[in-house]
């Protein structure tokens, strides 16, 4: 008498996926996607030159120690920009 011994196997199927994009891909030169480039080139640069020179973006500007008063202003006024430019983009679509 012969014993079989019987295996599951698993069996993993590829599934086909797709994704959408947003925005099609000849309208490269809409303004926000050109802000954006700019942004990411200006960030670099940022980066760039403060290895450089060792210093801090300010410390470059001879603002070594900024006013709390004047960062937080700066920074409201970034926080507002940024949402105003989301949901006019929203908007747009």
């Amino acid at each position: 008498m012969q014993k079989r011994s019987c295996q599951m196997k698993t069996v993993y199927r590829a599934t086909a996926s797709t994704v959408r994009c947003e925005r099609g891909a000849n309208k490269g030169s809409s303004l926000d996607v050109w802000l954006g480039r700019f942004a990411m080139i200006g960030f670099a640069v940022a980066i760039s030159v403060e290895i450089a020179t060792g210093k801090g973006l300010l410390e470059n500007f001879g603002l070594t120690t900024p006013l709390p008063t004047v960062a937080l202003a700066v920074t409201g006024l970034v926080g507002v920009l940024t949402a105003i430019f989301i949901f006019q983009s929203a908007s747009n679509n």
